[in-house]
């Protein structure tokens, strides 16, 4: 009877120690939060990024959307979550067929891709290092409510060059798209427009955050 009683006891405490180590890890671990910005460039020599940018994509029909933002996010915290921009709808002749704000509700998911920023960009992003360790990239993607009382979602994602030495400054994986996509009622903006070389507009970034740090 001892026996089985020691056999139970030790069993619960098995059981709690886990409980237990997560508590303290919560309490003393600094959760890492996340700034995604969709870039404008304000100079091309050399290269220096700020907020206030724009990014497109397309429908199957060619109708296009056209989006700003920035926001932030905690991973793994549907409604640790905060942004939105602005949007513009064209038809596929490029008349303007609607327009507004819109508003981050929910996240969906995010994963963090590996590369590293291009050596040498200038970082403008309020709130950044200044030393590019803090640009990551990755995939993230938000459920969105547009001001017209449609719903939607965006896809935010963003690669890194990498360079100017490849070895030591990897880009991120050629399967990491630049850009956006995003949804709209019944209509998928599915096709990212890609950021073209000199020409400012379809570019992303995100930032890491720490622990009580409030970038706006």
């Amino acid at each position: 009877m001892r026996t089985n009683r020691r056999l139970f006891l030790a069993g619960v405490i098995l059981l709690m120690l886990p409980l237990v180590f997560k508590a303290y890890a919560g309490d003393d671990r600094d959760e890492v939060k996340f700034r995604w910005d969709i870039l404008h460039l304000a100079s091309f020599s050399p290269v220096t990024v700020g907020p206030g940018g724009s990014a497109s994509a397309l429908a199957n029909d060619n109708s296009k959307i056209t989006v700003t933002g920035t926001g932030k996010f905690e991973p793994g915290e549907t409604e640790e979550v905060t942004g939105g921009g602005t949007w513009q709808t064209f038809s596929a002749t490029g008349v303007l067929t609607g327009s507004g704000t819109y508003r981050v509700t929910s996240l969906v998911r995010f994963n963090l891709a590996p590369g590293f920023q291009t050596s040498g960009l200038i970082d403008n992003i309020p709130g950044a290092n200044g030393d590019l360790s803090d640009n990551r990239a990755g995939l993230l993607i938000v459920n969105i409510a547009y001001s017209d009382g449609s719903k939607g979602v965006l896809a935010v994602s963003c690669h890194l060059n990498g360079g100017p030495d490849f070895v030591a400054r990897p880009a991120a994986p050629a399967s990491v798209f630049e850009g956006i996509t995003a949804s709209k009622g019944f209509v998928d903006y599915w096709f990212r427009v890609a950021p073209v070389a000199g020409v400012d507009g379809n570019r992303t970034l995100f930032h890491t955050i720490g622990e009580g740090e409030d970038r706006d």
